[in-house]
């Protein structure tokens, strides 16, 4: 069985994030039939008695607590770990030999005062194997080095999101970045496609996380008490163990339609029914920007005002300051701005489709089952755009520079009732798009007697290395048969210098046809020209 080691903490002063994301993502792993154990450290707030149902859980041991008001950027996440990295890593081994664990397939690292020497002091000290186990680190800030075989950043920063980590891990690290593989639970991806467009302001979502130590709720609260806005109905969320859940309980007593929900399984349901969200940037950003629910946002925490900012630049939210800085009367006037307006703006693109959590799964452990196709839909429109201009993809095309989202959108609904276009998504068995691969049918400039169709694919991140690109082509000159009859030749062209596209067309039976050359805004360059045919001898089985 693969077994999975995941190091995460939750505390009053951490937070339940990394925890959380971490349950989402074992979750998924264990569908996948991986046996997943968890690291965490005991200490005020700590979340194992969340995990221990679900998971096997190794505690570690509580530490004396830093004072941390007078602490900034690594001094404050070195003082969440609660002890030097080398204690953690020394802590950590002598757990799982206690426990009689010495192998494992990955080693998961979610913590912000965890870096390069506590991961190679851990792969270390583990049990020498034929096989060493690989690494995934989770992070957020891009301020330090990793030893890490995979990464994930789920966080928004607009052009800058795929440079973050250019020189803080390995050159054969995989990233992936971005709001695309934001790990949410599975209700998300089921309601992305379902929840239709906010048409009116009628229902508020308040939610600033499980403990919200400076009261933000609170503050929210009393900008909700105006008449004005008396009509709201209003969703309060709040963990037990707040220490302000007294007084918010008051507030909510004071309030016509208000709710106080305390810890729920799963956020998904209030943020489908509301209008608008009032929250922190954290975490719950992702499953807010999944159904496409407009929010104000105020970030809690030092690091969640950078992607903040850029989500707000973007127009993906409005941002209403950090923490100490928002008051209940600029919550209040920008509530009562929202009333004054009788048709909502149209949201933003959603950022995240919901199934982060099962392509992290698809990097880690490779696809489960046959992949399949399915045609294109209008709400395919952003994930498409999001493979177009995936800086790998790019590179490889003709032209390097990004697609922008107006062009995009007209190329995509216009393809979408063209009868020469046959657009198809690859998905793995649970549902999951992971791919597309297009057609674009032509009359051959030079023999009018032959039709040809030009082909174009890709791959998710999360997809690659498995081959599975042979596959797609494969189904995909399936699907074309099916749609235009057997006269249709497809071709490909290729850059040159993309060695695993040009591989990979011979491997599907594609032969070498021509070469051309292109113009460059560098230097002219060569384009591999490949042919398939369906009399030909590599005829599809």
């Amino acid at each position: 069985m693969t077994r999975i080691l995941i190091r995460c903490d939750a505390s009053l002063l951490i937070g339940s994030g990394h925890v959380m994301r971490c349950r989402t993502l074992a979750r998924e792993l264990q569908r996948r039939g991986a046996e997943v154990i968890f690291l965490c450290r005991r200490q005020p707030g700590d979340l194992i008695n969340l995990l221990e149902p679900e998971f096997s859980v190794f505690a570690l041991p509580e530490q004396p607590l830093v004072a941390c008001d007078c602490l900034e950027g690594r001094d404050l996440y070195g003082a969440w770990l609660g002890c030097t990295q080398d204690q953690d890593a020394t802590q950590c081994l002598e757990a799982l030999k206690k426990a009689g664990i010495n192998s494992f397939s990955w080693i998961v690292a979610d913590h912000y005062g965890l870096d390069a020497p506590w991961e190679s002091q851990l792969l270390a000290g583990l049990p020498r194997s034929d096989k060493a186990p690989k690494l995934l680190v989770i992070d957020d800030l891009a301020d330090r080095t990793h030893q890490a075989d995979l990464l994930l950043d789920q966080n928004f920063f607009g052009e800058a999101t795929h440079q973050r980590y250019q020189e803080l891990v390995p050159p054969q690290c995989r990233q992936l970045l971005g709001p695309h593989y934001a790990l949410l639970g599975p209700e998300y991806a089921q309601l992305h496609p379902l929840v239709p467009p906010r048409t009116e302001l009628q229902r508020v979502l308040l939610f600033f996380g499980g403990v919200d130590p400076d009261n933000l709720t609170g503050r929210a609260l009393g900008a909700l008490l105006d008449p004005a806005l008396a009509d709201l109905a209003v969703d309060v969320v709040l963990g037990l163990q707040s220490p302000h859940r007294q007084a918010v309980t008051e507030l909510v007593a004071r309030r016509p339609h208000t709710t106080l929900h305390g810890p729920l399984p799963s956020l998904a349901g209030l943020i489908a029914q509301a209008d608008l969200a009032i929250g922190a940037g954290g975490a719950t950003t992702w499953e807010r920007a999944c159904l496409r629910l407009p929010s104000l946002v105020v970030a809690i925490a030092e690091n969640q005002l950078p992607f903040s900012e850029a989500l707000d630049q973007a127009g993906h939210l409005q941002l209403l300051g950090n923490g100490p800085s928002v008051t209940a009367e600029q919550i209040r006037s920008t509530l009562l701005s929202r009333m004054a307006v009788t048709k909502p703006a149209n949201a933003a693109p959603a950022l995240t489709d919901g199934w982060g959590a099962p392509r992290l799964a698809m990097a880690m452990l490779g696809p489960q089952g046959a992949i399949s196709l399915r045609p294109a839909i209008a709400a395919d429109e952003t994930l498409l755009l999001h493979w177009a201009n995936d800086p790998q993809v790019r590179a490889n095309s003709f032209s390097p520079k990004s697609i922008a989202p107006k062009d995009h959108h007209h190329w995509f609904h216009k393809g979408l009732t063209d009868p020469n276009r046959l657009l198809l998504i690859a998905k793995a068995m649970d549902g999951c798009p992971i791919g597309q691969i297009r057609f674009d049918r032509l009359l051959a400039s030079d023999q009018a007697d032959v039709i040809e169709a030009a082909v174009d694919l890709s791959l998710d991140r999360c997809a690659r290395g498995h081959g599975l690109a042979a596959e797609l082509i494969r189904l995909g000159l399936q699907a074309m048969e099916q749609c235009w009859g057997p006269s249709v030749e497809a071709v490909a062209e290729v850059l040159n210098s993309n060695t695993a596209s040009n591989a990979c067309f011979a491997r599907a039976g594609f032969t070498a046809d021509s070469e051309l050359a292109v113009a460059s805004s560098s230097a002219p360059r060569t384009v591999n020209r490949w042919r398939w045919q369906l009399d030909a001898p590599q005829q599809l089985g």
